[in-house]
């Protein structure tokens, strides 16, 4: 396993490599996180465990995401049991990643919590229980500085877990210290991750926008403009999760482990 330090601009050849993966197999891609929604959506409507769920399954998400994305790179065809990649890797990563999904779902429970101190916990209710945040919180922008604190506090939570399910099933690292290396190597690689971060954000905020601006300037409805964007989202959000495996290749190098068959 190398650890490595890039140039600024890597950041965006990892959106450029997102995208390339994406033109070679949309349609396996949008069949797999299609999927991830229904199974996720669906075990979240279930009483107590849905709760929580969402955010247990996110690190079980991303190593399926990086596990599809290296397949792609390999000329491999992508099914949607990609997103089983932690569950069939063995019974040490199965352990360390189930352990994992629990130490993320608590830090965002505590980024959640941090928020809280701001808006008086609509933000959490907001997210976990469905609840309509209170309007005179709105009104007075407590609910906005709370989603502001937690966004900060979520920060240095990212960079701990962007690379960790990869360096627990790859490289065979306990969750802690495959969240210290993550976090280490991000910390390092600030700038590239700044730029990548930055580059997405222009893109999620400016196309689906054009889109919806060109579609009203030719006479289309409000609900029609929306409807035109939509493929533009997905496909912007396809091309993001397939550029985790990007990062990973720039900054870690090649898995040790085989591909799955």
């Amino acid at each position: 396993m190398q650890l490595r330090t890039v140039p600024a601009r890597e950041g965006l050849l990892w959106v450029q490599t997102g995208f390339r993966r994406l033109a070679l197999q949309p349609w396996a891609a949008l069949l797999m996180i299609v999927v991830y929604i229904l199974v996720t959506g669906f075990i979240s409507a279930l009483p107590v465990v849905g709760l929580v769920f969402p955010l247990f399954v996110v690190q079980f998400g991303t190593l399926g995401f990086l596990q599809a994305s290296r397949q792609i790179a390999q000329q491999q065809p992508v099914w949607p049991t990609v997103l089983l990649t932690g569950v069939r890797s063995g019974p040490t990563v199965l352990r360390n990643m189930l352990l994992l999904a629990v130490l993320y779902t608590l830090a965002v429970l505590l980024v959640l919590g941090v928020g809280s101190l701001f808006d008086g916990g609509a933000m959490l209710r907001l997210l976990l229980l469905g609840d309509k945040p209170p309007a005179d919180t709105i009104a007075d922008g407590r609910l906005r500085l709370g989603a502001i604190a937690a966004t900060l506090a979520y920060i240095p939570v990212s960079l701990a877990f962007w690379l960790a399910p990869a360096l627990i099933a790859w490289h065979g690292l306990p969750p802690f210290k495959a969240l210290f290396f993550s976090f280490m190597l991000c910390v390092r690689n600030l700038k590239a991750f700044a730029l990548y971060a930055v580059q997405w954000l222009l893109l999620f905020l400016s196309l689906p926008t054009l889109i919806v601006l060109i579609a009203s300037l030719l006479g289309a409805s409000e609900a029609l403009a929306a409807m035109l964007s939509m493929p533009v989202v997905i496909a912007i959000f396809l091309a993001y999760i397939l550029s985790f495996y990007a990062s990973y290749e720039s900054l870690v190098g090649q898995p040790q482990q085989p591909s799955l068959p």
